[in-house]
């Protein structure tokens, strides 16, 4: 089968949005189909990837590269910053321009060998739209839109923002195949909004061989990878550790690893020599340095129903104790339940918190680890999860 992936993410990009979209280019590729990618990048050129013709266009607004180097130097007022928004208040679209762009590309490559599957992802609104704008054009390939998660029932758009996405939401919803998502209850969400059952459950997952051998660092170590982005706050997590400190519980030199984040923390007093932060690393040292740690803490805010991090899949085959701050009564606990991984509490309640830092530091003290269930983990790896797709594909008799 001839099959285009449309994404705004995808390799060398060092986001958890892209380690979705490379693994479902990875995974059909080995599967035997041609595989053609459209994605951004910071010049146009066509590459190999992984047996994928991966096409890189640049966004001449304001491309992922220059947004991070406005972000790393907390840049005030920037033009390209302003154009990009002003897209976003036309359009609800931070890549009009480039989507554009990229829909005439992708007419060019259909006219030379027509798609069979198309799969666009949700993090902009422009793959979806440019799928949705070809399939009025040439509505003879199957379209799958990978929702991935929540779009217009978001808690952190704004009531006017939401009312205006939920036609392209309702548009999308209906023209396509094949709806994915990456939870039963976002499932349901999107059946109700769609109003069809064509839905699928695909998760993310991790890439990397599992790791039984177990380690433990000279001070007792905890470890969050990633950024903390608006909706994520670790004051609760701060001032836990905090507590656990002043009254002895957890030891005076324990250490708080923060790997990636360019954020400037508010820490309490007694712990600032106790946080170390870390320049961002691409994935694969981002896994090496979560073994370096006793503990991978991930935090993750209410409101967000069916929602995972994809952190909780990069942690889950590390063989280290995973602290989940978060919804306890959400998908994430559920998981780490089912995988016996690691320990949820509560995000807004500090007790709850100081408890299950206490039992990593007693794994930690006791040289211990979790007996995981590896045979649910691995049912997680991203092969496993693409081939959920394909084999939901196979049965629909669309791969030949």
């Amino acid at each position: 089968m001839n099959i285009l992936i449309v994404s705004n993410f995808f390799y060398p990009n060092n986001r958890i949005a892209s380690f979705r979209i490379n693994a479902f280019a990875k995974y059909f590729s080995e599967a035997g189909h041609s595989v053609t990618v459209v994605t951004e990048g910071d010049r146009d050129e066509t590459v190999i990837w992984n047996g994928c013709e991966v096409h890189y266009l640049k966004d001449h607004i304001l491309s992922e590269s220059e947004s991070k180097a406005i972000r790393l130097r907390n840049a005030g007022f920037n033009y390209k910053c302003y154009l990009q928004a002003l897209q976003f208040r036309l359009s609800l679209d931070f890549k009009l321009l480039w989507r554009f762009r990229a829909y005439r590309k992708i007419r060019i490559l259909n006219k030379k060998r027509p798609f069979d599957i198309i799969l666009s992802t949700y993090d902009f609104l422009s793959p979806h739209m440019i799928v949705l704008r070809l399939r009025r054009k040439t509505p003879s390939f199957y379209w799958i839109a990978d929702m991935r998660d929540e779009m217009s029932k978001s808690p952190f758009l704004s009531s006017n923002t939401r009312r205006r996405i939920r036609p392209y939401e309702h548009n999308i919803l209906t023209a396509a195949d094949l709806v994915l998502s990456v939870s039963a209850p976002l499932i349901e969400d999107f059946k109700t909004l769609g109003g069809h059952d064509r839905v699928l459950e695909v998760k993310n997952g991790y890439d990397y061989e599992e790791i039984h051998d177990v380690s433990f660092q000279p001070f007792f170590t905890m470890a969050f990878i990633g950024k903390f982005y608006s909706f994520i706050n670790p004051e609760n997590w701060f001032k836990a550790i905090s507590e656990l400190i002043s009254t002895g519980d957890i030891p005076a030199d324990s250490r708080i690893n923060i790997i990636g984040n360019y954020k400037k923390l508010s820490l309490p007093e007694n712990i600032r020599r106790n946080v170390i932060q870390i320049a961002e690393v691409n994935h694969t040292e981002a896994i090496e340095m979560s073994l370096a740690a006793d503990t991978l803490v991930l935090i993750h805010p209410k409101g967000r129903k069916g929602v995972y991090t994809g952190k909780l899949f990069d942690y889950l085959a590390t063989n280290k104790p995973i602290l989940a701050i978060c919804d306890p009564d959400d998908v994430i606990a559920a998981l780490l339940a089912e995988t016996n991984a690691g320990f949820t509490a509560d995000i807004d309640d500090i007790d709850d918190i100081k408890r299950n830092i206490l039992r990593c530091y007693s794994l930690w003290k006791n040289k211990q680890a979790l007996p995981r269930r590896w045979d649910r983990i691995r049912q997680y790896t991203r092969k496993n999860q693409v081939g959920i797709l394909l084999e939901y594909l196979s049965r629909q008799d669309l791969l030949k």
